[in-house]
C-alpha cells in the first residue's frame, strides 16, 4: 500500500462520521432518481404488454341504438381495421353483504373472451361459452374486494328484474386498468363492478337483438385518426351517438396516461431537488475537507510528491464516497421502487407489474454525484496547490478583524468579548457563513417535500367533498327524466334535500383546440353543488354562458369573457356560442357548469334531469340504498363517504406511501446537512478554539462561541428554508396535477413547525457530538510553534 493509500485510510477513519453522513445524503439522491425513473418505465412497459396483447382499440363509440348492419358500414371506412358491435349497459347488482348499492356496467361477449378487440385476460376461470346465457365474468378489483370466486351466484337487476347469474371466471380488460362508475373519478372496487356476458344473454335483456349501442374500433397503421372520427360521427348520428372516442380520451386510459406523465415528470423534478441539494453539500462538504488538509497537502508536495497523485489521491476519496452512496442509494431505490409498484397494484389492474431497475439511472447517478464531488474538490485543490510549498505549510494568514457596520449598530448595548468574537468571526467570513447558512436552509424544504402531502390531500377532499360536493348521496339515470322526479325523490324517508342535474356529453371548441366532456346542468342558486373560485367564494351559474375549471380554460387556451364554441353531442346535436362567465378551481376532473334551464333549451329535449344529488339524513342512507336497488330508473349510485373512503384507500395512499419513503429520504439529507456544516467548522476552527483554552477560557466558554455562530446561521437558514419550500411545493404541485387530479400547493402550519424541528433536531445532535470534540482538544498541540 502507497503512502498516499495509507493516508486514505487513515482520513476516512479521521472523518468517519462525515462520511458516513455524505453517504447517505448521496444514496437519497440515488435511491429517489432510481426508484422514479425504474417506477415510470415498469408502468409504461406493463401498460405497453397488456395494451398489445388484449388488442386495445384506438377508438370508442357509444349509440343509443343501431342495426348490427352498420358495424360493416363502419368497417368500410377508409383507415379502419376493424369495428366490433357490442352492448354495454350500467346495471344494479343486488350483492346481500353490501349495505350499499352496487352498480355495474355489463359488456356482451361474442367471442368467449378471446375478442378480435379488448380481449380478456382471464385470472381464474373461463368466459362464458358462445351461447351460454347465465354465466358471467367478474373484474379481478372487484372480485378481490368482496371475495370472490368462479362458482359463486350474483343477481342483476336488469329493466327492474332480478336476473341470477353463475360467475365462470374473473378476468382483467385493458379497458378497465381503472375502473370507474359514471360521475365518480375515484375507483370504488367494492360497489363498482365490470360484468362480462355473452351476447345471447345481452340481447334479450336490454332488448338488442340485431343490435349494439357500443361498438370498438382499431385503425389501419397511418390512418388519420380525426378524418376516421369525423365518418364515424357522421355514420353514427342518426342512432344516437354521443361522438367517437379516441384512445386518448378513454376514461381508464386518460387516467393512466395522466399519471404516466406525472411519473414522468416527477421521476425528474424531485431527484433534481433531491440531487441539487445533495451536490451542493457534497461540493460544500468535500471542498472544505480539502481545505482544512492544506498544510498536509503543502507537506506531501514538499517531500517531492507530483500535482498529479496528489489529485487523483483526492478523487479516490470521492469516488470511494459515491461508491458507498450509490451502492447504498440502488438498494434504497429498489426498497422504494417496489413499495411503489405494490401500491400501484391495487390501483392499476395489470396483467404483469413487478419492479425492475433501469440500469442507466444508477450510472446517472453516480455520474452526477462524482461530478459535483469532483468540482468542490479541484476547487479547493486548486487554491492550495497553485501556492508555493513553504507558504502553504504555513497557517492561513489571520482574518483582518475591525469593527463592522453591524457591529458598530449593536455598539449601543455593549457588547462582551464572546459576543464580539462571533459577530467579527461571521462578518470576517461572509462566503463560509453564507454557505452554512444556505446548505441548513436547503435541509428544510426537503423535509417539507416529503409532509406536505398530507396537508394538500386533506385540503383537496375538503374543498371538493364539503365545499364544492355539498350532498352525500348521487344518482344517475339511465335517461333523461322529466324534472318531476326531483320533487319524488324529495319525498323518500329521510330525504333533507334534492336538486335535479342535467349532465349533457358535448364538445368544445376554441380556436383550433377541442375537448370532449359534458356540462353539468345545476339549478339556480344551487346548494348542493357549488362551485368555487381561487380564493374560494361561491360561483352561481349564470343564466347564460358556461363556467370551465381554471384547467380545463388552461387547456382550451381560453378565460372569463371568451367565447367557445359548445357542440351537443346527443339528440338533435345543437351547437351554440356561448361566453366563459369565469373561471373555478376543482380539485377532482375538469368540469363544465350551466343553467339548467339554459342546458336543456339548447338540447330542446324538455324540462328534464339525467342525475339528482341528494342530502340524505345519515342514519336513512342505508335503508334508502336498498330501496333504489329496487327502483329500474336507477342507473348508478354514489354515496359520499364511501368515495372519500376509497379516495383514501387508492389515491391517497398511493400518494402517501411516496411521500412517507420521501420524508425519510428528506430527514437524512437535513441530518447530513446540518451535521457536516458543524463538523467541518469545527475542523477548521479546532486550532483556534484550543487557543481559546490555552488562554483561559472554560470548555462551556469555548463551546458558547462556535455554538452561537451555528445557532446564528441556523436562525437565518430556517426561515430562509420555510420561504423556499413554499415555491418549491408550488412547482411539484404544478407538475403533480393533471387533467383528474390537482394537488392545491398548500403547507399547513404543523407541517412547517415539524420540518424545523426534524432540522433542529439535527442540528442538537451535532451539538451534542461537536461539545463532546471540544472537551478533548488537544491543548499540548496548540502550544507548539506554527512557522
Amino acid at each position: 500500500m502507497s503512502l498516499l493509500d495509507r493516508k486514505l485510510v487513515r482520513d476516512l477513519l479521521a472523518i468517519r462520521g462525515q462520511v458516513a453522513t455524505i453517504t447517505l445524503v448521496v444514496a437519497s439522491g440515488v435511491a429517489v432518481l432510481v426508484a422514479s425513473i425504474s417506477t415510470y418505465n415498469c408502468l409504461q412497459a406493463a401498460r405497453e404488454s397488456f395494451y398489445a396483447s388484449s388488442r386495445f382499440p384506438q377508438i370508442f363509440v357509444s349509440v343509443k341504438r343501431a342495426p348490427r348492419s352498420v358495424a360493416a358500414q363502419l368497417s368500410e371506412i377508409p383507415g379502419v381495421a376493424s369495428a366490433v358491435p357490442r352492448i354495454v349497459q350500467d346495471v344494479i347488482i343486488d350483492w346481500p353483504s353490501s349495505e350499499l348499492p352496487v352498480s355495474a356496467r355489463m359488456i356482451s361477449l361474442s367471442a368467449g373472451g378471446d375478442e378480435q378487440l379488448t380481449k380478456l385476460y382471464m385470472r381464474r376461470g373461463s368466459a362464458p361459452t358462445p351461447g351460454d346465457t347465465r354465466g358471467v365474468v367478474v373484474n379481478e378489483a372487484f372480485a378481490e374486494a368482496n371475495n370472490i370466486s368462479p362458482g359463486m351466484a350474483v343477481r342483476v337487476i336488469l329493466n327492474g328484474r332480478v336476473e341470477s347469474f353463475h360467475i365462470t371466471g374473473i378476468a382483467l380488460s385493458a379497458e378497465y386498468v381503472y375502473a370507474i362508475k359514471p360521475g365518480v373519478p375515484i375507483p370504488d372496487d367494492r360497489h363498482y363492478a365490470i360484468l362480462w356476458v355473452d351476447r345471447a344473454a345481452a340481447e334479450p335483456a336490454f332488448a338488442m337483438d340485431g343490435a349494439f349501442n357500443d361498438v370498438v374500433i382499431s385503425l389501419a397503421p397511418g390512418a388519420d385518426e380525426s378524418d376516421v372520427i369525423d365518418e364515424i360521427d357522421r355514420i353514427l348520428q342518426p342512432y344516437g351517438s354521443v361522438g367517437a372516442v379516441a384512445r386518448r380520451d378513454q376514461p381508464s386510459n386518460r387516467f393512466l396516461e395522466d399519471e404516466l406523465n406525472q411519473q414522468e415528470v416527477m421521476s425528474f423534478t424531485i431527484p433534481i431537488i433531491f440531487f441539487g441539494t445533495a451536490a451542493f453539500l457534497l461540493n460544500a462538504t468535500l471542498g472544505r475537507l480539502v481545505s482544512a488538509q492544506r498544510e498536509q497537502i503543502a507537506s506531501l508536495k514538499a517531500l517531492g510528491f507530483p500535482t498529479t497523485p496528489l489529485v487523483l489521491h483526492y478523487l479516490k476519496l470521492v469516488g470511494l464516497v459515491v461508491f458507498l452512496g450509490t451502492a447504498f442509494g440502488v438498494a434504497g431505490g429498489m426498497i422504494f421502487g417496489q413499495a411503489m409498484i405494490a401500491s400501484y397494484h391495487g390501483f392499476f389492474r395489470f396483467p404483469h407489474l413487478a419492479f425492475q431497475l433501469t440500469p442507466w439511472s444508477i450510472l446517472a447517478g453516480a455520474a452526477i454525484s462524482f461530478a459535483s464531488a469532483t468540482v468542490g474538490v479541484l476547487t479547493a485543490l486548486q487554491t492550495v496547490i497553485k501556492l508555493k510549498p513553504a507558504v502553504a505549510m504555513q497557517a492561513a494568514g489571520p482574518l483582518r478583524f475591525r469593527a463592522s457596520a453591524i457591529e458598530r449598530l449593536f455598539g449601543r448595548w455593549s457588547l462582551g468579548a464572546r459576543q464580539t468574537m462571533v459577530l467579527r468571526n461571521l462578518v470576517g467570513r461572509p462566503w463560509r457563513t453564507a454557505l452554512t447558512t444556505l446548505g441548513i436552509a436547503f435541509a428544510v424544504p426537503m423535509v417539507v417535500l416529503g409532509l406536505f402531502w398530507h396537508d394538500a390531500i386533506d385540503h383537496m377532499m375538503d374543498v371538493q367533498f364539503t365545499l364544492i360536493q355539498r350532498g352525500n348521496f348521487f344518482v344517475t339515470f339511465p335517461h333523461p327524466l322529466d324534472r318531476s322526479i326531483v320533487r319524488d325523490l324529495a319525498h323518500e324517508p329521510g330525504v333533507l334535500s334534492v336538486e335535479g342535474q342535467r349532465i349533457v356529453p358535448v364538445r368544445l371548441r376554441a380556436a383550433q383546440r377541442s375537448y370532449l366532456t359534458s356540462i353539468i346542468g345545476l339549478p339556480a342558486n344551487s346548494e348542493l353543488r357549488q362551485p368555487h373560485d381561487a380564493a374560494l367564494r361561491k360561483i352561481d351559474v349564470p343564466a347564460t354562458g358556461v363556467i370551465l375549471t381554471r384547467r380545463l380554460g388552461e387547456r382550451l387556451g381560453v378565460s372569463a369573457g371568451d367565447t367557445i364554441r359548445v357542440e351537443v353531442m346527443e339528440g338533435h346535436r345543437h351547437a351554440r356560442n356561448l361566453p366563459v362567465a369565469a373561471l373555478v378551481e376543482e380539485a377532482v376532473g375538469m368540469a363544465v357548469y350551466m343553467d339548467i334551464d339554459a342546458l336543456n333549451r339548447l338540447t330542446g329535449e324538455g324540462d328534464v334531469v339525467s342525475a339528482a344529488e341528494l342530502f340524505v339524513e345519515p342514519s336513512e342512507v342505508s335503508a334508502l340504498s336498498t330501496r333504489f336497488k329496487e327502483l329500474p330508473i336507477v342507473a348508478s349510485l354514489a354515496v359520499k363517504a364511501q368515495t372519500i373512503r376509497s379516495f383514501r384507500d387508492t389515491i391517497a395512499d398511493l400518494v402517501l406511501i411516496a411521500a412517507g419513503i420521501l420524508t425519510g429520504f428528506a430527514v437524512i439529507i437535513a441530518v447530513g446537512v446540518v451535521y457536516n456544516s458543524a463538523r467541518i467548522s469545527l475542523h477548521e476552527r479546532g486550532w483556534e478554539l484550543a487557543s481559546l483554552r490555552v488562554l483561559g477560557f472554560t470548555r462551556t466558554e469555548v463551546a458558547h462561541i462556535i455554538f452561537a455562530e451555528f445557532i446564528f446561521e441556523i436562525a437565518v437558514g430556517i426561515p430562509v428554508g420555510l420561504g423556499v419550500s413554499q415555491a418549491i411545493v408550488n412547482l411539484i404541485a404544478k407538475f403533480h396535477s393533471n387533467e383528474s387530479f390537482q394537488i392545491p400547493a398548500v403547507v399547513g402550519p404543523r407541517t412547517l413547525v415539524l420540518s424545523a424541528l426534524v432540522v433542529l433536531a439535527a442540528a442538537a445532535i451535532s451539538a451534542y457530538v461537536v461539545r463532546r470534540r471540544i472537551d478533548r482538544l488537544d491543548l499540548v498541540a496548540v502550544l507548539k510553534t506554527r512557522d
